[in-house]
């Protein structure tokens, strides 16, 4: 490379004399020598000259055709998107055309119908003033057709006929008054309600708590249960109660029919529950308040 450097210095001043420098190398020595030999026009010069200005030469044409190529394709780019604009431009002016030929369409038919139905009200008028001139002529007196009155069908809920209302009762009273009973129980009792809470898993501290919120939470099941108030509400309670209940404290990894009883473990309280989901299903029927709140609602909202 110095060698290179060295004879490009010596061919911009070919007057100076170089000598070389004692300190470089005698290969380099040299190649210097050799490179102010071809440094003369009658010498032709270094090929590592000729293959760099070549290459120089190549790299500005490269760069030139990479330069045309961008402008290209900046050029196709600004035409794509041209072509672009005038489409989306072609479609809205379409879209805009089409609206107006519908809008057109539109008018024309209702101008028609129009026209129509005008011409049926006059036809109508000339063949009701012809009959009235003939009736006149003949005498004849037509009646005028009155209205029937409207007959409005009042749709009664079969829990409200006496015998659904007192079927319904009777039921409301069996779970009112077993609800009633075992929450009395449960709050004379409450150790053993407490011990079998805390049997089920519950913690310590929550046993004698919960075992006070059972009892009365029953006895409240009762009273709304008894008088009819929010009977689906609290009968959907008192299922969810009694389905747990059973989990827990009727079945388990053993057989429901025990030797020396009838029926089987727990039946009575599937029965109970059974009470509960007619009640959720059917209602408190038509001797309770939920009944009289309906019928005085009925009786304060305005015809339609």
């Amino acid at each position: 490379m110095s060698t290179v450097v060295q004879d490009a210095a010596e061919q911009t001043r070919p007057n100076q004399r170089v000598v070389p420098d004692p300190q470089l190398p005698s290969e380099d020595r040299v190649l210097l020598m050799s490179s102010l030999a071809g440094a003369s026009p009658a010498v032709p010069r270094d090929p590592r000259l000729l293959l760099a200005e070549q290459a120089d030469y190549e790299a500005r044409t490269a760069a030139e055709e990479a330069e045309a190529a961008r402008i290209a394709a900046e050029e196709a780019v600004a035409r794509a998107a041209a072509t672009k604009a005038a489409a989306e431009q072609s479609r809205v002016e379409l879209e805009a055309a089409r609206a107006e030929a519908k809008a057109k369409a539109e008018a024309a038919a209702l101008q028609v119908r129009l026209e129509r139905q005008a011409f049926d009200e006059q036809a109508a008028a000339a063949r009701a003033q012809q009959r009235a001139v003939r009736d006149q002529q003949l005498g004849t007196i037509r009646t005028v057709d009155e209205a029937e009155p409207s007959v409005v069908t009042v749709t009664r809920h079969s829990t409200d006929a006496p015998l659904g209302a007192l079927a319904l009762l009777l039921v409301r009273l069996a779970v009112a008054g077993w609800a009633g009973i075992v929450g009395w129980q449960a709050l004379v009792d409450h150790q053993a309600t407490v011990d079998a809470v805390l049997r089920v898993g519950i913690p310590q501290a929550y046993g004698s708590w919960l075992g006070w919120g059972v009892g009365v939470g029953l006895l409240v099941i009762a009273f709304f249960v008894l008088f009819g108030v929010g009977t689906r509400i609290f009968a959907a309670i008192m299922l969810a109660g009694v389905i747990g209940f059973l989990a827990f404290f009727r079945f388990g990894p053993f057989s429901p029919f025990l030797e020396g009883h009838f029926g089987f473990y727990g039946d009575r309280d599937v029965f109970l529950a059974v009470l509960c989901l007619l009640l959720v299903l059917l209602g408190a029927g038509g001797w309770s308040a939920d009944a009289n709140i309906r019928r005085r609602r009925k009786a304060t909202a305005k015809p339609e």
